[in-house]
């Protein structure tokens, strides 16, 4: 089971040094460059102090704010997640998905966190630590000085309304199934979505199935064949699932057709109509 607090996280195996006792070095400071954005760069329009950078953090962290990580030693390559704890040195975030590299040998990278709560906010980190309970993975982030709050545009790529919503079908012997899910975060690798615990049961670790959903800015439904990667237990009775989509030759079309709509520059009048 993941902890439910986070206290002076010490990571195990990290392959460099640690500079103090929690294990969590200082952040690079990212505050006078721009900062990336998965498919360009844009400035911050404000820089948080001190008190309103932990502020946002706690409150990030309290609600489980969901939090895309954008590497520069893997410019193609994403992690999805949700942040679910923290102290003074470090955060904690969940992985949901398969990210296309392997956790453990991010330790010690640095990084961008896309963070998706009350505002879209961001913030430069390190990683100093890839815990791992069971099926469950996680990467501890050194906790930032500052927090910057970005244009409200290309939300999409990560967080979505609560009204939007994926259809999950699949067959198990000659039965069919069907259950709707509140969709999460998307990306052109997969999806993660929130179910009930009892939907959740009924769908395994593995499972092929078949998804739908509609976003902004695309005439059709996406339909697109996947399978479940991972089933994480989030608050209030509730899971995160985690969706992987198959690559293959009859996919290239849709997914190519995502990547254009997720690429897609949202104007921020439009962007705010999709935000929790």
């Amino acid at each position: 089971m993941r902890p439910k607090h986070f206290r002076a996280f010490r990571p195990v195996g990290s392959r460099g040094p640690r500079a103090d006792r929690a294990g969590a070095r200082a952040p690079p400071e990212a505050a006078d460059r721009p900062i990336a954005d998965g498919v360009g760069f844009m400035k911050p329009i404000h820089k948080l102090d001190a008190e309103e950078s932990d502020r946002a953090l706690e409150t990030a962290i309290r609600t489980q704010a969901q939090a895309v990580l954008e590497l520069p030693s893997y410019p193609s390559t994403t992690v999805n997640g949700f942040l679910i704890s923290g102290d003074q040195k470090a955060i904690l975030m969940e992985i949901t998905g398969r990210p296309g590299v392997n956790p453990a040998d991010l330790v010690n990278a640095t990084c961008h966190v896309n963070v998706y709560s009350d505002q879209r906010y961001q913030f430069a980190s390190e990683i100093t630590a890839a815990p791992r309970w069971g099926e469950t993975r996680s990467l501890a982030l050194a906790r930032p000085r500052s927090v910057h709050v970005l244009e409200r545009r290309r939300f999409v790529r990560a967080k979505l309304a609560p009204s939007s919503k994926v259809t999950i079908e699949w067959s198990r012997g000659s039965t069919s199934h069907r259950l709707a899910a509140n969709l999460l975060n998307i990306s052109v690798e997969g999806l993660a979505c929130r179910m009930d615990d009892a939907a959740a049961a009924a769908l395994a670790t593995g499972d092929s199935v078949r998804v739908s959903f509609e976003l902004p800015g695309h005439a059709r439904p996406f339909l697109l064949h996947a399978s479940v990667c991972n089933k994480t237990p989030a608050s209030a009775a509730h899971t995160i699932v985690g969706i992987q989509f198959q690559s293959t030759p009859q996919q290239e079309a849709p997914l190519q057709a995502l990547r254009a709509v997720l690429s897609r520059q949202i104007p921020a009048e439009e962007a705010t109509e999709l935000l929790v």
